[in-house]
């Protein structure tokens, strides 16, 4: 049995010692033994020569290991994994691009064409990815109700309300992002202007590159008419191409997933989707409309994260014939045939959780009370629908920032200014969704 090579338990490379040992070796029995004892030394001129070729010997050696190891899902690597992982039809998450929805202010009618950059704080830079048209905004009027959301405009600026309530005086700030009372209203400022537009725009780069809300306030490509850009909420992270050892993994889990056509299968094929986070699936095999609303033998997805069409294409695939997709977000998928057929998925409504946090910090290693928000932001993205939106979970968040010792107070609700700890109910199609605009941190330094 081999010491080297292919061996029952799988291939052992040779070590540059052996390789050196059995080539000096086998030289002093085609010569003379001191010929192959002066090949095993470092001081000899047969020694540095035997030294040079084993050396080539052993680079052989490692490229034989690297071709077995290339076999093997397990310890193969990047383009060679790839491929590997292609014949079971796994395909390597590529990497994407941050997302932010920006509120374009300016001159109505102004026309904002896709590639449009604007900047972030720290430099970065965001692109349009769709023509947008700046809007007419309502005028603002006194003794008004306002909701939350509503925009208007007075003296040439733009804003939009935060707390509902009656107007009285009117605002007048000018600061981008900078709120202020009007009555029982509360106001933000989005910018100069008696217009604004909303337009999705992305990353220059792929990544998870952060943007928090009121961050990007600079036009890196200006258009006449187009005076102001400001995102009112933070942007979705974009990731980084799929690593080999979570490709491995993933590859392991589609292998072991149960057949097509089941709820668990058709999860595990949504979740497959690009930039889908989370997913649950409503299923109705009776002959009557279920207590959750799903028509008779038919499936309901619910949905966080990923693109409308890659997830109407999948769900085309991954549903059994015979069984209806039923959702809010209805659209088509081509089949094989070049018909397009109806499929729907549905997407969690958005309840919006405020958050005001007590903590106590060290101040060799906390960062800004920024990074916290942000912290509960990352870890509230990756909860899916139905989920109850709890104060200790809340806290447990604060420690993803570095230098938290300890958070002391944590009070949630769903509207400004929280007062209680008690958890909030989220129903089974609703989505609990964190912002830092909607999170106030009291910070203050510890010991350790």
């Amino acid at each position: 049995m081999p010491d080297y090579g292919l061996t029952p338990e799988g291939f052992t490379i040779k070590p540059l010692e052996a390789i050196i040992e059995d080539a000096a070796d086998d030289f002093g029995s085609r010569s003379t033994a001191t010929l192959g004892a002066l090949a095993k030394r470092d001081d000899t001129l047969e020694g540095h020569l035997f030294g040079a070729i084993c050396a080539e010997i052993s680079t052989c050696w490692e490229l034989i290991e690297l071709l077995y190891s290339s076999m093997n899902p397990n310890s193969a690597a990047d383009t060679v994994l790839e491929g590997l992982a292609a014949i079971s039809g796994s395909i390597r998450n590529v990497a994407t691009k941050s997302e932010a929805t920006l509120t374009l202010t300016g001159t109505p009618a102004t026309a904002v064409l896709a590639g449009r950059r604007s900047s972030g704080a720290s430099g970065d830079e965001w692109e349009t990815v769709a023509d947008a048209t700046i809007a007419a905004l309502t005028a603002w009027v006194t003794s008004t109700a306002y909701a939350i959301g509503d925009r208007v405009t007075r003296v040439g600026e733009a804003y939009v309300c935060t707390v509902a309530g009656t107007s009285g005086s009117g605002p007048s700030g000018t600061t981008q992002g900078a709120t202020e009372a009007d009555g029982s209203v509360t106001w933000r400022h989005m910018g100069s202007g008696t217009g604004a537009v909303d337009a999705e725009a992305e990353n220059t780069v792929t990544g998870p590159v952060g943007a928090v809300a009121l961050s990007i306030l600079t036009i890196e490509t200006p258009v006449s008419g187009w005076d102001s850009v400001i995102n009112l909420t933070d942007a979705v992270p974009g990731t980084d191409i799929e690593t080999d050892e979570d490709f491995r993994v993933r590859r392991v889990d589609e292998l072991a997933k149960p057949g097509t056509g089941t709820p668990e299968a058709i999860r595990a094929d949504i979740l497959s989707v690009a930039g889908v986070i989370t997913c649950t699936v409503f299923n109705n095999p009776t002959d009557v409309t279920d207590p959750d609303g799903v028509p008779p033998h038919s499936v309901e997805v619910l949905v966080k994260g990923g693109d409308n069409q890659a997830i109407w294409d999948q769900l085309w695939l991954s549903v059994p014939a015979g069984i209806g997709s039923y959702g809010t977000e209805v659209g088509t998928a081509v089949d094989s045939e070049g018909v397009s057929q109806p499929v729907a998925f549905s997407r969690a409504a958005p309840i919006e959780i405020y958050v005001d946090v007590e903590l106590t910090y060290d101040a060799s290693t906390y960062g800004t009370d920024d990074v916290v928000k942000e912290a509960i932001v990352a870890a509230g993205l990756l909860r899916g629908a139905g989920l109850d939106a709890v104060a200790s979970r809340v806290s447990g968040d604060c420690f993803g920032a570095p230098g938290v010792l300890d958070v002391t107070l944590v009070e949630i609700g769903t509207a400004p200014s929280p007062s209680s700890s008690a958890t909030i109910s989220i129903g089974t199609r609703e989505l609990a969704v964190y912002d830092t605009t909607r999170i106030t941190v009291v910070s203050t330094p510890g010991t350790p």
